[in-house]
């Protein structure tokens, strides 16, 4: 399946000029048209006893947010002239916890949605709000790109998180563009185990054939966790294989979960090095 129609999701021109330029070299490589959204978080209602309180109060902090935000956007309207391609862009807004479902509504609509990674600033967690958004309401993969990416590489060496999961084959389906244009793809298990149920008697082998079949050229390998956390595992293994793309299923686990005891996904959601393509 070729790629037709890209949307990038911006809250900011710098902080989210990695996603910008991913989302034009993809449109570039693929032929693909580019629309862009920029996304204005407003804050959700104070709390308060008094009525009138929480009105005047939440009229100043909502004319504060769209007064930041209006900066802010034609900032990332001017980037996005600078490209010269055919650009669609859109603006809305939502509020904080209404974010991530209002973006998933227009990821529908793209075959692929490109996000910045989330920082440490003041848009890091409406960046995360929005990719979980995406991922879990709209069934679209999305696309995370790292701090500082350039055009330089790209899913030249794919690396394929794989745990036999459900989330995981999601995952690789989505990839099924990029893996038949790449030169090599791995297979990176990580403490994998024969089982009946998951991995079967050769961990990673199974998968690697499926991919061997469609004309990939495919390796697979078995790290040790070695007690490591999980996306500390993936991205050092990416980094050392010299990966350019990680493929990876996002949220095994209940959303609850990871935000309570952590997880896998949102953990390299704060540390990846390379783009992450994930699936739920």
């Amino acid at each position: 399946m070729s790629l037709k129609d890209i949307l990038a999701i911006v809250l900011g021109a710098e902080a989210d000029e990695p996603a910008i330029a991913l989302a034009e070299h993809l449109a570039d490589v693929h032929g693909a048209a580019l629309s862009a959204t920029f996304l204005t978080a407003l804050p959700d209602e104070p709390l308060a006893y008094e009525p009138t309180v929480v009105a005047g109060v939440w009229a100043e902090l909502l004319g504060r947010a769209r007064a930041e935000a209006e900066v802010e956007r034609k900032r990332v309207e001017a980037r996005l002239k600078q490209g010269g391609r055919e650009v669609e862009f859109r603006t809305i807004e939502a509020l904080g916890r209404d974010l991530g479902r209002i973006a998933a509504v227009h990821a529908r609509y793209s075959d692929l949605t490109v996000l910045a990674r989330p920082r440490d600033d003041s848009g890091g967690d409406m960046r995360l709000e929005t990719i979980e958004g995406v991922l879990y309401h709209a069934g679209r993969p999305v696309l995370v790109a790292p701090p500082k990416w350039t055009p330089a590489s790209f899913a030249e060496h794919i690396v394929i998180a794989w745990d036999a999961s459900r989330e995981a084959t999601r995952a690789l389906a989505e990839a099924r563009t990029f893996l038949g244009r790449c030169k090599l793809a791995t297979v990176l298990t990580v403490d994998a185990k024969p089982k009946a149920f998951g991995h079967g008697d050769q961990p990673g082998l199974n998968i690697a054939a499926h991919l061997a079949r469609r004309g990939v050229n495919v390796e697979v390998r078995n790290a040790d966790g070695a007690g490591r956390p999980i996306a500390r595992v993936l991205m050092e293994e990416t980094e050392a294989l010299g990966g350019d793309l990680l493929v990876m299923g996002a949220y095994a686990h209940s959303r609850l979960r990871e935000m309570v005891f952590g997880g896998a996904t949102r953990d390299l959601l704060a540390v990846a090095t390379v783009p992450l393509l994930m699936a739920h």
